[in-house]
This record gives C-alpha cells, structure tokens and sequence, in this order.
C-alpha cells in the first residue's frame, strides 16, 4: 500500500545496533516527511513477529543477518503482510540482491551513503516508488551466474511498450501486427519468465523483470 500521509512508520532488521541508533538519530533531525522508526530486530524470526503484529509502512533490511536466513524469503513474506522493502546493506552479493528483488523488494540503498540520503530514499519507497541504481543493475548482469529470461527481439519490443502504458490495440498498430500476435507475445514473455523461475503474472511484475534485465530504465522519483 502507498503510504499517502503522516509519518512514515519503519521497522529495522539489522544485526548492528549501531546501524539503529544511527537510523533513530538521524530521523529526528531530517527535513521532509517524518519518520517513526517503531522496532528493531537482529534476525528475521524477530522481524516476522513485529511486522504481522502491525505492519510498518516500510521494513528497512539488511541482507545478511546472523542468523543466516535466505533475504528473498524474509522480503517475500514481509511483502505479503502489506509492508514495502528498503533493502539496507553493503550490496555486494549479485545473488542476495537477486533474490531480495525477485521477491518482491522495492529499493536499495548502500550503507555508505550518507544517513539522510537513505532516508529520502526511505521515503520514496513509501510513495510508492520502485528505486534501482544502474550501478546495481550492472553488478546483476554482469553475474555469470543470473539466469534471465531469453526474449527474442520482438518480446522485447512488445515488453518495453507494455510496461510503458500502451494497450494491446495500441502495441498491434504500433508494430503492424495483429491483436492477437501482440497477445501471443505477452503469452510467451511470461512462460519464458516462469521457466526462468522468475514469474511475472501482472504488469506491475513485469516491470519489475524488464528493469532487472537493463530492458528498460529504472524508474527515477520525481
């Protein structure tokens, strides 16, 4: 849900107290729409707790927790309890910021960027914004390891022009084809995503595929 007014409640899962206190601090001082961070957990069994016994607005996250829980599954269930994911961490594992983002993880952001750089990006990510670096996505593609979709060219055509707003009507006159070859193509971007393990059922998921696959921009605030 986009949070749309009053302050932004936040629940931090990290397993550095410092890292808290730091969030904590900062918040009080910083300019824009306020921000209650409302709990701390070091592990994601602890997280879970707080977040189904009231959903924050946003769950900021790091990647590797002590106790070693898998962060595409602690995002995905956060995800499902109504909250949205800032993942907070050193970000230099491609497969955990994979995973984070496939299941479901709305934005990024480096421990070593200013405090009050996180916290706008803390705050668009309650807007409802969807924040990815082309840094980040570099540092995926360049994995030898990430398993992608592969789109022939036209896929890609029609997926860069649906995930942009355009109908069905409007993709087929677009590149002369029929309405039903502009639906075949869909059909088959999606099968090419679920066999990739990647599925991506609605067009909020596909946009989220095309920008983890450089095929479209990340969406930048305004």
């Amino acid at each position: 849900m986009v949070h749309d007014g009053g302050p932004i409640t936040v629940v931090v899962a990290d397993d550095h107290d410092v890292v808290w206190i730091g969030l904590v601090a900062a918040a009080r001082v910083g300019t824009g729409r306020p921000i209650r961070l409302r709990g701390h957990a070091t592990n994601a069994a602890a997280l879970l707790q707080l977040v189904e016994r009231q959903p924050p607005d946003v769950v900021v996250l790091d990647l590797v927790l002590g106790d070693g829980s898998d962060p595409g599954d602690t995002v995905a269930r956060v995800v499902a309890a109504g909250c949205r994911v800032l993942v907070y961490s050193v970000l230099d594992n491609p497969r955990l910021i994979r995973r984070a983002l496939a299941a479901g993880a709305h934005g990024l952001s480096r421990k070593s960027e200013p405090v009050q750089v996180t916290l706008d990006k803390l705050r668009q990510v309650a807007q409802g914004h969807l924040l990815l670096s082309t840094e980040i996505l570099s540092m995926i593609d360049g994995d030898a390891d990430f398993v992608r979709a592969r789109l022939s060219d036209r896929e890609r055509e029609v997926l860069v022009l649906y995930v942009s707003g355009l109908e069905i009507s409007q993709i087929a006159q677009q590149l002369y084809v029929t309405e039903n070859s502009a639906r075949e193509y869909l059909r088959r971007i999606r099968a090419k995503y679920s066999e990739a393990a990647r599925p991506a059922s609605t067009k909020v998921d596909l946009l989220r595929r095309a920008i983890e696959d450089g095929i479209v921009p990340p969406i930048q605030p305004r």
